[in-house]
């Protein structure tokens, strides 16, 4: 007599079904893995050629951490199966990227103040034109749209991936608007953050192919509020070839953690932007940028705090940005030789908006512990 039948005769009559019901449950999936399993077995054998059997019995498969079933019709392998080979003077474990090429690079910077329904973004004027020098400053070619509609981003975003970027270093994209939680706000529509970068990855834009790609974004990931925490201090030859994934050396540094407000003062400018573009003029020529990077986490979380003392949600509140990085070696941007800053410059493209509102974002006062004093302040 088996458990089932033990438990039906003498003891839970209603236990037992429901184990049946598991037993069946499990039988089921069994047949329909084993099937599964044989198709896949069927699949690959036809796949094999003659030759692969002996070339890879000595090399441990791969596999991924995913659930063991097929992949969906509607998936699209993320690198195409005929790869073009790219030239790069690099070799595979240098430790610097490549930053002596004829030009520094492409910097595009969107800059956005006005909204149909959203509050005008008081401030961001100076975070531009203190990031267009800072980038000029390195040797970029920048390119300033403000206001722009989605239409604009796209085909800027197009148009750039389709240069030739032979001989540039790398490329920097900055965006300054409002924003949420993986979206941002153009002049007339909500999109995805990925937008930015997807031209750019190394199956659409070979030229820039083991260089660095640059994102700085200053906007709101949510609405949460960070209170910080007190800290009392205390003293006492040949190049090989070789591949790369399509989405490496990309870099996208935000303003503040996902889910979290970011702070701007309409006077002296948003913190994120305001810290970047103080560490490069210290450090942009010294150090490597995810070191200037944590420097300017530093200075962000340590020099800012909100001040609303008649609201206390809001008051004496912090901000910590946050850095996503798939770059593959050390950047830094130092001195070029001979390098003619004017050539360089500055393109301004105007795309206003028109209609100003105040929906949609609070403004509150801020103070600074590096002196700035209380000040008028807004989240983004």
């Amino acid at each position: 007599m088996d458990c089932t039948a033990y438990l039906l005769q003498y003891h839970n009559k209603s236990y037992a079904l429901r184990l049946c019901g598991l037993v069946f449950v499990s039988q089921q999936y069994q047949t329909m893995a084993s099937a599964m399993r044989k198709v896949d077995k069927e699949i690959e054998e036809k796949s094999k050629g003659p030759s692969e059997v002996s070339s890879t019995k000595d090399i441990e498969e791969s596999t991924t951490d995913s659930w063991p079933f097929r992949k969906s019709k509607t998936t699209v392998d993320i690198v195409s199966s005929k790869l073009n080979a790219v030239s790069l003077k690099l070799l595979p474990d240098a430790e610097e990227y490549k930053m002596d090429h004829q030009r520094r690079g492409v910097a595009l910077i969107f800059n956005h103040i006005h909204f149909t329904n959203m509050s005008t973004r008081n401030g961001t004027v100076k975070d531009c034109k203190e990031m267009e020098l800072t980038l000029m400053d390195l040797g970029f070619e920048v390119r300033v749209y403000n206001d722009p509609k989605m239409s604009t981003i796209n085909a800027v975003l197009k148009q750039t991936a389709a240069e030739d970027h032979s001989d540039a270093d790398c490329l920097v994209v900055v965006v300054m608007s409002h924003g949420e939680s993986g979206m941002l706000h153009s002049g007339d529509v909500l999109y995805h953050v990925d937008t930015l970068w997807n031209p750019f990855t190394g199956d659409e834009c070979t030229t820039l192919i083991g260089k660095p790609k640059l994102f700085f974004i200053q906007a709101c990931r949510g609405e949460r509020l960070d209170k910080g925490v007190k800290i009392i201090h205390e003293t006492d030859s040949s190049t090989p070839s070789y591949t790369i994934p399509a989405y490496a050396d990309i870099l996208v540094a935000y303003s503040t953690y996902d889910g979290f407000y970011s702070w701007r003062n309409p006077d002296a400018g948003s913190w994120f932007i305001q810290a970047i573009c103080h560490e490069f003029k210290l450090n942009g020529r010294k150090r490597d940028l995810l070191t200037i990077l944590t420097f300017v986490n530093r200075r962000v979380a340590v020099e800012y705090q909100s001040y609303v003392p008649q609201n206390a949600k809001m008051n004496e509140r912090k901000q910590i940005p946050s850095v996503v990085t798939m770059l593959t070696r050390l950047l830094y941007f130092r001195d070029r030789k001979n390098m003619n800053y004017e050539e360089s410059g500055v393109r301004t493209v105007k795309n206003k908006v028109s209609g100003r509102d105040s929906l949609g974002h609070a403004e509150v006062e801020s103070s600074s512990s590096s002196g700035a004093g209380r000040k008028l302040c807004e989240v983004q």
